[in-house]
């Protein structure tokens, strides 16, 4: 969806690490990608975990840098609608419904023109209020992932993309709607119509389109995330492959996680009912980027709580894909992929075991070839005779500096050294 400034917008607890007196992570996150073919480690280079009280202002504007006001559309993405509370950042919009103040270098004259809107004193009546977060560094090639609950209801626009410096290129590796409980769009935006490709009859198709999940996926938490490598886009949901485009973009990227309204009659439609609920809020956990250079490594400037309500951090029911559209799943491309396991840091010497995919994890600690079962703890969550999920923690304090952890996902084992 292009305005007219040539941007491409889109409206889809945890503990603070002190640093005083020299305190670091003894340990570092870790991330692993299983193939059939190989396992890749990427290695933590961003994110937020949102244990803060507000937006951490030295990670993210807290509106689009352009100004975030729609005059077609009237609505405008600004910082009020952002809160934190519990390790989860709360992107709103709600109904405003009266005229307002805007800076004038956001009001486009022109279009206010031609659109017959007065901006006598550079107030403008606005129908809703929403919320952005555009991430101040950029980032060319990683793994992105993004852990949220998207809401219900019509016309509601959640989403989690990247944008290039060139204003141009862009990757959208989420976008829900409100009313579309099992659905999810993907979509990417290049000039000169590269993101056109084939169909199987050779004609020309614009690449992207929406994917049905077997389960629901608004109002529950899902990890929605994708791999850019040189000439290679994947995408995910809960680690399940979903699509694939080969090509490249030409910029780095800023990350955005963003909640627009959409309207009837434009892009995303429909618009809201009646029946829509307002304030609306798009909840995201985490937003996390991870290089496969270990040059690019970072620290995590913040511990990850996991919410063990959530019927355990590795849930026992699996997403599944409902349909496969030929366009944008090619088989060959997808088939090696198995799904990621997180090595989490909860504390200075705790991991948490993420797994994100379908198939089954183990953890092991070894020592000089010989297993040592203490570090490693395993809680299953259940009601009645059913298993919801489990937790695997790993705990480092009295460890040896030369333990050895193994993890094994689907029959494939990777092999980590955390103080290394």
């Amino acid at each position: 969806m292009r305005f007219i400034y040539r941007y491409k917008m889109k409206y889809g607890s945890l503990f603070l690490l002190f640093l005083s007196f020299g305190l670091r992570a003894q340990i570092k996150p870790a991330l692993f990608q299983f193939r059939t073919d190989t396992v890749l480690q990427w290695h933590y280079h961003f994110g937020d975990e949102f244990s803060g009280k507000k937006v951490d202002e030295t990670k993210w504007y807290p509106r689009y840098p352009w100004g975030g006001l729609l005059l077609d559309q009237s609505q405008w993405a600004v910082p009020e609608m952002l809160s934190q509370k519990n390790g989860w950042v709360h992107l709103g919009a709600k109904e405003f419904g009266q005229k307002t103040a805007v800076p004038n270098w956001m009001i486009n004259q022109q279009q206010a023109q031609e659109l017959n809107i007065n901006v006598k004193n550079d107030s403008i009546y606005l129908d809703y209020l929403t919320s952005c977060l555009w991430s101040i560094d950029t980032f060319r090639y990683g793994y992105f992932e993004c852990r949220a609950i998207v809401p219900s209801g019509k016309g509601l626009w959640p989403a989690f993309w990247l944008f290039g410096q060139n204003g141009k290129d862009e990757i959208d590796i989420m976008e829900c709607k409100g009313e579309r409980s099992n659905d999810v769009h993907i979509d990417i935006h290049l000039p000169q119509r590269k993101d056109y490709v084939k169909n199987s009859i050779g004609l020309q198709k614009d690449w992207g389109g929406w994917i049905r999940m077997k389960a629901p996926i608004v109002n529950n938490t899902v990890i929605y995330s994708g791999v850019w490598l040189p000439n290679s886009l994947t995408y995910f949901v809960n680690g399940v492959p979903v699509s694939h485009f080969a090509g490249d973009f030409s910029t780095p990227m800023n990350v955005i996680v963003n909640l627009a309204v959409a309207r009837d009659s434009y892009p995303f439609n429909p618009g809201p009912d009646t029946k829509t609920q307002f304030p609306a809020d798009y909840q995201v956990d985490y937003v996390r980027v991870w290089k496969l250079e270990p040059s690019a490594a970072k620290q995590m400037q913040e511990f990850a709580q996991i919410d063990l309500e959530e019927n355990g951090w590795i849930p026992v029911k699996k997403a599944v894909l409902k349909n496969k559209i030929g366009l944008i799943f090619p088989k060959k491309d997808l088939q090696k992929e198995q799904g990621f396991v997180s090595l989490v840091p909860t504390s200075n010497d705790t991991y948490f075991v993420q797994v994100n995919g379908s198939g089954a994890v183990e953890v092991s600690a070894w020592v000089k070839g010989i297993e040592q079962t203490k570090f490693v703890t395993e809680i299953a969550y259940t009601r009645g005779e059913t298993i919801l999920g489990k937790d695997i923690s790993i705990q480092l304090k009295d460890a040896p500096r030369n333990i050895e952890l193994r993890i094994t996902y689907n029959g494939k084992t990777a092999s980590y050294f955390p103080f290394n």
